[in-house]
């Protein structure tokens, strides 16, 4: 789950991490290449991170072109990173495998694997990874390294390009009890020196059942230091406080926080010492784990939010952050069943969908000017079918059969 905040900031703003191109910044070249991370559906062999050609004149647009196996199993690939950096490392996590991996992606078609780690600085079950501005990650840890049980609380590590721990700090605070604070996802917003986390229990068994979380955390980036524990008011009697899920930077410096529970909160006084939070919108849905509201990504003055409730995603002009207004939706067929993750490449238009843990990798097109979504139907792999499908018999790195995926990525 996860909550909205927003901060307005200097027009010199760099984002970074998990948030959006800096207002300003050139716009890259479209990406090549998606980066999708996967999972062996059987868990009989390793799981893979895959290479799918992303270019429209291409005639393998829509095919697998590459796959590096990580010589792991039944790790669930889950999170990787939420944009593209300008290194040449790609950090993805096995969650359930408490096992992360660094990839190697300067050759987009010749992906290798550099490093891979568990736990790290005294902390385990990485979750989400945002990048610092000296090219470093920024992982949160949902647990204590205790006996290597999953426990909380959590805290925030520090990360080389090799995947050793350079720093960390905990995320444990009095103003929170200690059964609730998973650290869970994360923004970096070097401007104001600060990183934003949330909190959610991720589970760990199929009956996933959690206690409510409703906060996130506020933290100094320099220092790697907790400065404040922020919780996200209730609207009402739904629920929309809970489950704080994604923390993202808005065109104008704002800070938004969406909640698995479908509400969106709005981050203030990021660099005072008492940030708070507001509540902002409620997409539809959020009362059950078949209709929560998942990863979102922001796209010019845009919040494009996946809603499960819909089986599909919402678009928000944020251009007043205190008052977004929605400006289209678009609804999936149900074979593509709960769209959960979504990742941008704002050179071309285009975004990349996947389901929480389906088989399927589908390509949007956006139209910034109205913010209207469509399904760009050429990227299949199947005639009549858009999308790339990920139950199949074979792959380059040979026949292991059917995958899901997660995390999805275009190439710089």
């Amino acid at each position: 789950m996860l909550k909205l905040a927003t901060l307005t900031l200097a027009a010199s703003f760099m984002a970074s991490g998990s948030q959006a191109p800096a207002p300003g910044t050139p716009p890259a070249s479209p990406g090549a290449y998606l980066y999708v991370w996967a999972g062996d559906d059987d868990e009989k062999e390793s799981d893979f991170l895959a290479v799918i050609d992303a270019r429209p004149a291409s005639s393998a647009y829509g095919q697998v072109v590459a796959t590096l196996p990580v010589g792991v199993k039944a790790t669930m690939p889950h999170h990787i990173e939420y944009e593209t950096s300008s290194g040449t490392t790609l950090f993805a996590n096995g969650w359930k495998g408490n096992h992360s991996f660094v990839i190697d992606i300067a050759d987009p078609l010749k992906p290798r694997l550099v490093a891979d780690f568990t736990s790290l600085a005294g902390y385990s079950y990485a979750h989400s990874f945002a990048r610092l501005p000296n090219g470093n990650v920024v992982a949160t840890f949902q647990s204590l390294q205790s006996g290597g049980k999953y426990a909380p609380p959590g805290g925030l590590v520090e990360i080389d390009s090799s995947g050793k721990a350079v720093r960390s700090a905990p995320s444990a605070t009095a103003d929170i009890p200690t059964q609730i604070n998973w650290p869970y996802s994360l923004a970096v917003v070097p401007a104001a020196d600060r990183i934003v986390t949330t909190s959610t229990d991720m589970g760990m068994g199929p009956d996933w059942t959690s206690p409510p979380t409703n906060h996130v955390q506020i933290w100094s980036m320099s220092g790697l230091k907790l400065l404040a524990s922020v919780p996200l008011p209730a609207n009402g009697d739904n629920g929309h406080h809970q489950f704080p899920a994604e923390p993202r930077v808005l065109a104008d410096g704002s800070l938004y926080v969406n909640t698995f529970n479908c509400g969106l909160y709005r981050i203030k006084g990021l660099t005072t010492g008492k940030p708070t939070a507001e509540f902002v919108h409620a997409f539809p849905g959020g009362t059950s784990a078949h209709d929560m509201c998942a990863v979102p990504v922001v796209y010019g003055k845009y919040w494009i939010q996946t809603v499960g409730a819909l089986n599909g995603l919402v678009v928000l002009d944020a251009s007043n952050p205190d008052r977004p207004v929605e400006v289209s939706r678009l609804s999936l067929p149900m074979r593509y069943h709960m769209p959960h993750w979504i990742g941008a490449d704002r050179s071309s238009g285009r975004l990349v969908v996947t389901g929480q843990k389906d088989s399927w990798v589908l390509m949007l097109r956006f139209d910034e000017t109205t913010g209207q979504l469509s399904i760009d139907d050429r990227f299949a792999s199947k005639a009549g079918e858009p999308g790339v499908e990920f139950d199949r018999a074979s792959w380059p790195h040979g026949d292991s059969g059917a995958a899901f995926v997660h995390g999805a990525i275009f190439s710089r």
